[in-house]
Formats: C-alpha cells, structure tokens, sequence
C-alpha cells in the first residue's frame, strides 16, 4: 500500500488493530463538525478517518477512500477523528467499542462502510446522513448524536447536567476506569468523590458500582445492603450498576432504572423518600 504525505499518523499503518480491546467496553460535548456535507471539495484536509470492527479485506477499501479523496486518518482513536466507520450486521446495527462511543459523544460522522464504497464508486464523497447506522441495541442513536452536533435537535442528553455520579471504588478496577470518568464528562454528567454533594438540589443522585471478579481487593466488591440503605436515607441516593450508565450512553437518552440496574431492589416507597422522579424508575411486579 502506499501511503500520503503527512495524511496517517507517522507510526501507523492500516491493520486490523481496531477488533482487539477496541471493540469491547468493559466537560460538555465537543458539538463541532469539520466536514460539510454539501461542500466537501473544499474541505477534504479537514476530514480525518478512522474505523471499528471492519475486516482485513475492507481495509484496502479504506485505504483507497483515503488516498482518493487524500483524506487524513487515524489507527488509533484521536479526538481529531471527523468520521467513525463502523462494519455493521445484517440488521444494520454496529458493535458497541471505545471508538464508537468517543465518536458518538463527540457528536462525530457514525458512517457504515457502504459510505466508503458508494464514495469510491461515485467518485465524490457523499452525505454521510444516509449512512448512519443503528447501535447495537437497535436505537439510531448516531444519526440523534449527529442531529444534535449539527444543531438540527437539541440534546437529549442535557437532562445529565442534573443527575450527579458517585463513582464507588469498585469502579477503580474497571480496566475502563479513566474512559469511564471521561465518558462522563463528555455526556455532562456531574461527577463527585464527596456524597455530601448529593444533598444539593439534582435531579438524580446516583452512586455507580460494578462487581470485579477479577480481583480479591474488597474495594472492587458491590457494596453490601446495609450500605446501600444508608447512602439512600443519609444522601437519598440510589446504587445501581454500572451498565445502566453505559446503556444510557450508547443509546444516547436517558435508560429507565429497572431492576436489572439495581443492585439493591428498589420499591416506590424508597424512590419517594428521595424526592426523585418516580418515572425515572421501573420496578420489579409492579
């Protein structure tokens, strides 16, 4: 393969390095789009590429996107990134990796690889509207990520700003810990390490922990019910699992807290007391 000028990363080269720990996931959205539907001519300098989950054989095709329109690319992910493209199944729906919830929460291009090819074929690079794909729970949430960094819909993720997240030290385990706490920040979550900053006025308090089999530390265990119960009547904070943040994140809205999220079973009694909104809330048998 041949390879661009300045146009890749010194060190990188196209390989399938992005099925590794890329595709698994164990501040205020950057809303800016460097790339111009309607004028992309002018603009190709600005568009930087990368890709998640696509086979050995489709990268020749990236490779040939690149050189064709002398795009800018990138192995790795980097915030510089303008457009994810993304393999997807035969529903259409695209695996859930660490590139594509950067790129979905930096409201960047979410394209399949029919844009890459329908490029190549017409010679002219096409709206990357008509290729988005769906997530993997089936929920179009690139094109709302896409809709909102365009200003075309307001964000259904502002309602983040008010529900504050206490990160409980089995979170530290995580081995996606630093990209948790920036994933966060980047939805507009706000973040403490002092539950006392429950009893201000938010919308949802919420303490997130996640069992770590992997170790033997008592600190990357849940928390027992005795816990629990008293963050939720000293603090009227609730304790639920960490999939429910991420679930909310990859589908770009808001996931109602069913019992699937709670550790400790919550009843509507307990959800009154925290003078949270009951329909945030689902419950077991009711």
């Amino acid at each position: 393969m041949s390879y661009i000028g300045n146009n890749y990363e010194r060190s990188a080269t196209f390989t399938n390095r992005g099925k590794s720990s890329d595709d698994v996931v164990n501040g205020t959205p950057d809303r800016s789009h460097l790339s111009n539907p309607g004028s992309h001519s002018g603009n190709n300098q600005h568009i930087v590429i990368t890709y998640s989950n696509v086979e050995d054989e489709e990268l020749q095709v990236l490779q040939e996107l690149v050189d064709m329109f002398e795009l800018n690319a990138h192995v790795s992910w980097n915030d510089s990134v303008t457009h994810l493209i993304v393999k997807t199944n035969i529903k259409g729906r695209c695996i859930r990796t660490n590139k594509f919830m950067n790129a979905l929460l930096l409201n960047r291009f979410i394209v399949t690889m029919d844009w890459a090819r329908n490029c190549l074929s017409s010679r002219k690079l096409l709206p990357e509207g008509n290729y988005m794909p769906l997530e993997h729970s089936g929920e179009p949430s690139p094109l709302v990520s896409w809709r909102v960094g365009r200003g075309i819909i307001a964000s259904p993720m502002e309602w983040t700003s008010n529900c504050i997240l206490y990160l409980h030290s089995s979170i530290e385990f995580n081995e996606s810990y630093t990209d948790i706490i920036l994933w966060a920040q980047r939805a507009g979550f706000v973040l403490t390490d002092d539950l006392e900053e429950f009893k201000n006025k938010y919308r949802m308090r919420v303490i997130l922990a996640e069992k770590i089999y992997s170790h033997t530390d008592v600190r990357s265990q849940l928390p027992n019910t005795a816990e629990m119960t008293s963050w939720l009547y000293d603090y009227k904070g609730v304790t639920i699992y960490l999939d429910w943040f991420l679930e909310s994140l990859f589908q770009y809205k808001f996931v109602v807290i069913n019992h699937y999220y709670q550790i400790m079973k919550l009843n509507p009694s307990m959800v009154e007391f925290t003078d949270m909104d009951e329909s945030l809330f689902e419950f077991e048998n009711c």
